[in-house]
């Protein structure tokens, strides 16, 4: 019997492993929002949750009665604004799922990214810092009283290129970060657009 299809199917497998890993490092364009040991505890409406950044794509999530770890993805394309890192928590289980977003939001105006913010608000209703470090959050209830499915979003606003000092309705408090700093200045990588920046047809005001 041929070993042929054996080996093909193996080199196969062997290809598609490699290339999840490859998309799971940080890549030279990836405007991620933290560094290695970086920590940001952040609370929003619908509770407060740390997260901690390991090496690369690495970061660990924890909220009360609950912790996950993740190796999120690097977009290579701008998805929504964001060339950073996700992970879509792709599983058929409706248990205890994780989805997780992290990136840079560039904007041309405060006005701008106030209707950026809003897209999404009832949902995620985030909170923000005058310089512009947003988190989201949001816990889904899973069906018969299971591991709710949760939504981490971490982003850092620019106002044609830097962190802004002052956004209506921020809240300094609310979003600690230790051990590390973000970049004062970020310019967007020129890559393909998968998907416009959405803006709403108003200015979010936070909660």
């Amino acid at each position: 019997m041929s070993r042929l299809p054996s080996l093909c199917l193996a080199l196969l497998v062997a290809g598609c492993v490699t290339q999840q890993q490859e998309r799971r490092q940080l890549q030279p364009h990836t405007e991620a929002v933290m560094s290695p040991e970086m920590r940001v505890t952040a609370t929003n409406p619908n509770g407060t949750v740390t997260i901690t950044a390991g090496e690369g794509t690495r970061r660990d999530y924890a909220g009360t009665g609950w912790q996950k770890s993740l190796s999120l993805i690097a977009r290579s394309s701008r998805w929504n604004g964001s060339l950073g890192l996700y992970d879509p928590a792709s599983s058929y289980s409706p248990y205890g799922r994780l989805l997780a977003e992290e990136g840079r939001i560039h904007c041309t105006s405060v006005s701008q990214a106030m209707r950026w913010l809003y897209v999404g608000s009832d949902h995620d209703r985030p909170t923000y810092t005058n310089t512009g470090l947003v988190f989201g959050y949001s816990v889904s209830v899973a069906p018969e009283g299971g591991e709710p499915t949760r939504s981490v979003e971490l982003w850092q606003i620019y106002i044609n290129g830097r962190r802004p000092r002052h956004l209506p309705g921020a809240n300094d408090r609310a979003i600690q970060v230790t051990c590390g700093s973000i970049a004062e200045t970020s310019k967007p990588h020129p890559v393909a657009v998968g998907y416009e920046l959405l803006q709403g047809n108003r200015e979010y005001v936070a909660y």
